[in-house]
């Protein structure tokens, strides 16, 4: 598997432990939208639009890779 690029969403905000929380809950199919918990760490509908876009890009970039 390729090197994520996690930069993408770190550049825009996120420290590294919500950046890979994000990661595995992508990889898991986690609900990200609704109430947080110890499985869903980010409720990606409060996110302020900067990284809301950054993890639209994130999505983007590691689906052409799969």
């Amino acid at each position: 598997m390729a090197e994520l690029p996690i930069n993408i969403l770190t550049d825009a905000g996120f420290t590294t432990d919500e950046a890979n929380a994000i990661v595995k809950a992508l990889v898991k199919g986690d609900n990200l939208h609704g109430d947080t918990n110890d499985d869903e760490p980010i409720n990606i509908d409060d996110l302020p639009p900067e990284k809301k876009e950054a993890l639209d890009r994130f999505n983007i970039a590691v689906a052409a890779d799969a």
